[in-house]
């Protein structure tokens, strides 16, 4: 792949003109899809990322997300990475070893 291509569909790698926004998951749905709350109050339907689903990222209610929406439809997302892990882990009575 040349340095002028752009990145297609289902290359696995974000495109530089995506953007990805914060948000909160609010419940998980059947098919590995995730209900999310964004930044500005809205909610959409997000799946994993390629990367999330090979690593096998497990996502709960209250964590927060990176969230790519996509062009076409303005109600789904992929989720692009997980937030703030650390914190997290000392929120729910996790130790620090």
């Amino acid at each position: 792949m040349g340095a002028d291509q752009t990145l297609g569909p289902g290359s696995g790698k974000q495109q530089p003109d995506e953007e990805a926004v914060t948000g909160t998951v609010l419940e998980l749905l059947e098919n590995l899809k995730v209900r999310v709350e964004l930044e500005n109050r809205r909610r959409v339907v997000a799946h994993y990322g390629a990367a999330s689903g090979l690593n096998f990222v497990r996502l709960r209610p209250g964590d927060q997300v990176a969230v790519v929406l996509s062009p076409q439809d303005a109600t789904r997302g992929r989720i692009v990475s997980r937030l703030d892990a650390q914190a997290r882990g000392r929120d729910r009575g996790v130790l620090d070893q």
